[in-house]
């Protein structure tokens, strides 16, 4: 692991009870574990059920710098200890369907009786009121009924998802915004919130400069496989071993485009002279320079255009992107060493606060890693351990 102080860790003393599973929650805790919180995974005897999904690809990667206690919530000792961790906690977060924290008698009703000044945080499909309250709901289902998917994909083609859950890691990054604005109020006020962010909600907000079009033109959006309405010529366009897209947005880095890959006829064309032109005849100016782009390697088509200045980037898969050398520099892909699985790179949370980036302080935790040290923090005795132990109340992962 990288030194516990070379980066900055402005939430050090605030502590999380973190019940979230999946990958929108523990998003939401990994920002704030980066960050320095005291993140307590409280996980089932079983373990967070994305421990075993992607090969725990997804768990590994969002489950850094928190530590775990494996505990049996419907148990009467079990819902005692986890009583105590929240009456200290600073923050709560659990991303259950709405109703699930009441059955356990955790709601926050409950809560705010034993931590006023907590700030509890509830993640869900389509949030805590509504219609839709009940539905489960995942990040591709999201995608599906926010408009995303079915205006992403080729035209000529059935709708596609976008790959990484964007909108869970989205969500992610709304509460983690949310708490800290909660945190720098409750300073002021001494009260604590309680947030309710839903999947629906945010993916919907992605949405929103193509509602504020339909509402001005009555036009919805159209798939555009990957160009974009905007501008053109802005899309990928396939070289003799892969792509490179190239985002011209302005008429100075259309001639630059046109001088670098010797486009004088199109430059030319008045058609194109424009950017509502080249909006307009987008499908022929792809056509016409696709034409001139196969005739290059992406690696030396991209060299070519940056030093005209033209925005562009060879499209990389994850092996090329390990190479990079301004991924290489930018030192954003951490290495950490897990039990049965080995050396496991992971990506980093890409905040630079003078020149330093949150640092790993703790690989991933095992089910359970921490559940006797955590409950000692919290004054339990080692034989009142013991005896949570043995009756299976909580388990402690033996290396």
């Amino acid at each position: 692991m990288e030194n516990k102080n070379s980066s900055w860790q402005p939430l050090q003393g605030i502590t999380v009870a973190d019940f979230t599973q999946v990958i929108a929650g523990p998003a939401c805790s990994m920002l704030l574990a980066d960050m320095g919180a005291d993140v307590i995974k409280i996980e089932p005897l079983t373990g967070d059920f994305w421990r075993q999904t992607t090969k725990g690809s997804a768990f590994l990667n969002f489950n850094r710098n928190k530590r775990s206690i494996a505990i049996n919530l419907k148990a009467e000792e079990g819902y005692e200890a986890v009583m105590c961790i929240i009456k200290k906690a600073d923050v709560l977060l659990e991303n259950f369907s709405p109703g699930t924290m009441a059955k356990l008698n955790l709601d926050y009703d409950k809560v705010i009786k034993e931590n006023p000044q907590i700030i509890y945080c509830s993640i869900s499909g389509f949030g805590q009121t509504g219609p839709y309250r009940e539905r489960p709901g995942y990040d591709p289902v999201a995608q599906a009924m926010s408009g995303i998917m079915i205006n992403t994909g080729e035209p000529d083609r059935p709708p596609v998802r976008v790959l990484p859950t964007m909108v869970d890691y989205l969500v992610g990054n709304h509460m983690a915004y949310a708490i800290a604005l909660a945190l720098l109020d409750r300073q002021k006020t001494g009260k604590g919130k309680h947030f309710d962010i839903a999947l629906l909600d945010v993916a919907v907000m992605q949405m929103g400069q193509f509602f504020a079009m339909y509402s001005m033109t009555g036009e919805l959006p159209q798939r555009m496989g990957s160009g974009y309405l905007a501008a053109a010529p802005y899309q990928a366009f396939e070289t003799k071993d892969g792509y490179i897209y190239i985002a011209v947005t302005t008429n100075e880095m259309w001639k630059n485009l046109c001088q670098a890959l010797n486009l004088k006829q199109l430059y030319e064309d008045p058609r194109f002279s424009t950017l509502d032109g080249r909006c307009q005849g987008r499908a022929q100016l792809a056509s016409e320079i696709t034409k001139i782009t196969k005739q290059y390697k992406s690696q030396e088509l991209e060299t070519i255009l940056v030093k005209a200045n033209v925005p562009c980037g060879r499209l990389m898969n994850i092996d090329e992107i390990m190479q990079d050398p301004q991924v290489i520099h930018r030192q954003i892909i951490a290495e950490c060493e897990y039990p049965q699985k080995g050396k496991v790179k992971i990506i980093k949370t890409p905040i630079f606060a003078d020149g330093l980036l949150p640092q790993i302080r703790r690989r991933p935790p095992l089910i359970g890693e921490h559940s006797v040290e955590i409950l000692k923090e919290f004054g339990y005795s080692s034989e009142e351990i013991q005896n949570l132990l043995k009756k299976g109340v909580i388990i402690q992962y033996l290396p």
